[in-house]
């Protein structure tokens, strides 16, 4: 099917509402909410689709919202944004900096909104002019920093009420302070690690620091555990697989005089497979029982979290192909490994999918501003560029799959 619109037009589209996305950005920085708290993000998001004419279900996923932009009889494209912050204190000092004290959008939530609804504008647009040959289903879920108490983040409840289904692709889009505006890179395959988190207690027995011998001290046992630990990765893990174990937590003993009966670390342990996520957690365990034969217990909990996300090959072939006619072949490159986690993996399980990283850093910046910090910031050059990416990415996987 020959393509209905040239890629620079999506890109003058985007730029044309760069001031409103601007704004809508501006708007969700300055009114940050944390995990399954976003009610007002939600409520921005909604007006802003309903005022386009665009059909909404609110409360999906706890405070999530789904937008329906209906086109012709082709595919059916997702396409995701998260919308919570961080319990983060800002220092940024901008003139749209958090009124939230201790609460930031520090990973680029904010952009990520903003940028979906000026594709939802774009394609909303194209639809009315009889130019969309599919339709879109637009994925706004809450809580991807932080999973509820039943463990499950926006993204896994989104996919568990059905906002995927039907879905016969999904795109999403991350800010990265490492490329430079202009600049995208993802690639097919695992792109973000699995991230499970684990508890170990240490148990001991306490008494006088001037008597240890009296004691099985939990303190100098975390110590072996914390070297078995390592070398986990290192001599238990096969050495052409990618993984990371940090014990991020240490907590014993409440005076200087004293052996505490317990320490307690906690941790995360990142992995790309299957097979590797399975063995670090099993091998995690036997490092731990280091402690028995010097007569401490050791009880170790792993609390499952997000699984790796996986760009399906045709998927990922396909944003490549649409992000260098967009932005010319230097302009897209292979993203590396990363062993940060994203709950878009569920999403990308339930549909073929992709990730795209979008630069954001200045290049006339001395320095670095990644994501989680405290002074995260972004070139808002970005804006109009990452939803052109998303529009044109739903678009070309209309006009090709049909």
């Amino acid at each position: 099917m020959p393509q209905t619109k040239p890629a620079q037009e999506i890109l003058e589209r985007a730029k044309a509402i760069h001031e409103d996305i601007r704004t809508w950005r501006r708007t969700i920085h300055r009114y940050p909410e944390l995990t399954f708290t976003e009610q007002r993000t939600a409520g921005l998001v909604n007006s802003v689709l309903v005022d386009l004419g665009i059909e909404t279900e609110t409360e999906v996923a706890k405070t999530g919202v789904v937008g329906h932009i209906r086109g012709g009889a082709g595919p059916l494209v997702g396409l995701r944004a998260d919308m919570d912050a961080l319990p983060i204190l800002e220092v940024n000092g901008t003139e749209f900096d958090s009124t939230r004290p201790g609460i930031m959008h520090a990973c680029g939530h904010d952009a990520h909104t903003a940028m979906l609804l000026g594709a939802a504008t774009i394609l909303k647009g194209l639809a009315d002019e009889g130019q969309l040959p599919g339709s879109i289903r637009l994925l706004f879920q809450p809580s991807e920093e932080a999973q509820d108490d039943e463990g499950k983040s926006g993204g896994m409840r989104m996919v568990e009420e059905g906002a995927l289904n039907g879905v016969d692709a999904v795109f999403g889009i991350h800010v990265d302070a490492h490329h430079d505006v202009g600049h995208v890179a993802t690639r097919p395959g695992p792109m973000l690690a699995a991230a499970d988190m684990f508890e170990i207690v240490i148990h001991g027995s306490g008494g006088h620091a001037a008597r240890p011998q009296s004691t099985v001290d939990p303190i100098a046992l975390s110590a072996h555990v914390i070297h078995a630990a390592q070398q986990v990765i290192s001599r238990r893990l096969d050495p052409t697989e990618h993984g990371v174990v940090t014990i991020g937590t240490i907590h014993g003993g409440t005076v200087n005089n004293v052996i505490p009966d317990t320490v307690t670390m906690t941790g995360t342990i990142r992995s790309f497979t299957p097979e590797s996520r399975q063995l670090l957690r099993s091998e995690l365990k036997c490092a731990a029982r280091i402690v028995e034969p010097l007569g401490g217990r050791a009880e170790v909990t792993i609390f499952p979290g997000y699984p790796p996300t996986v760009n399906n090959p045709q998927a990922t072939a396909h944003m490549v192909a649409t992000m260098q006619e967009m932005l010319g072949q230097d302009n897209v490159s292979e993203s590396e490994l990363i062993m940060g986690a994203e709950d878009f993996s569920y999403m990308a399980q339930a549909a073929p999918g992709c990730f795209l990283r979008l630069g954001v850093h200045n290049p006339a910046w001395a320095e670095f501003y990644p994501v989680h910090r405290a002074d995260f910031r972004m070139d808002e050059d970005a804006l109009p560029i990452g939803s052109a990416a998303l529009a044109l990415a739903a678009l070309r996987w209309m006009e090709t799959q049909r």
